[in-house]
């Protein structure tokens, strides 16, 4: 694990201003609650808490690079059992979108996954349960993809058999274009423009 003795005000400064939620950092008391309360802490390269002391410690690429900030399930018992109310989740979160516009993939099949999920939610207003893999398996190439399909296919075939997967595509939900509306304007909101 890198070092973060030392205060390096520039890397927090960035955090602070560009990612959600990123300036409740600095009322973060190194604890260490987040990091007990944490289902996947033993996964987690850095826990939260050696997270927030990074960002301070200005340790940009163990940052932006950590699995730990793509890990996170929104379980919110960090959230819940932080004596500070610091929005963990939010920060987690925050990181891992600010790690995806900077170019860092610290968890590759995560990004593939979210980034796909989203498009379809966004192209059809809901998720094809046989599509969304097939696009994640194979935005990895050919022959990774059939690996990860034939990995799978003891799940797909209990899905169809319960009537929980369909053969057909999915159609578009009734006011997609709404929704559609919606979300472009979430993501202005979120980039910090007027709507």
């Amino acid at each position: 694990m890198e070092n973060s003795v030392g205060y390096n005000p520039s890397f927090a400064e960035e955090v602070f201003q560009n990612v959600h939620s990123g300036d409740e950092i600095k009322m973060c008391m190194n604890c260490g609650v987040c990091a007990a309360s944490c289902p996947l802490r033993e996964h987690m390269d850095y826990p939260p808490r050696q997270i927030f002391s990074l960002i301070r410690a200005g340790k940009r690429e163990a940052v932006l690079g950590s699995e730990a900030i793509m890990l996170c399930t929104s379980c919110y018992t960090c959230a819940v059992k932080c004596p500070r109310s610091i929005p963990v989740i939010d920060v987690m979160h925050g990181l891992a979108h600010y790690a995806l516009t900077k170019g860092y993939m610290p968890r590759v099949e995560t990004a593939r996954f979210g980034k796909e999920f989203w498009n379809q939610v966004y192209r059809i207003g809901r998720v094809d349960e046989k599509d969304l893999p097939r696009r994640v398996f194979f935005a990895g190439g050919f022959m990774e993809g059939i690996k990860a399909m034939l990995n799978f296919m003891d799940i797909g075939i209990k899905l169809l058999l319960h009537h929980r997967m369909k053969l057909l595509p999915e159609r578009k939900i009734k006011g997609i274009k709404s929704l559609k509306k919606m979300l472009d304007k979430a993501e202005v909101l979120e980039k910090g423009g007027a709507v």
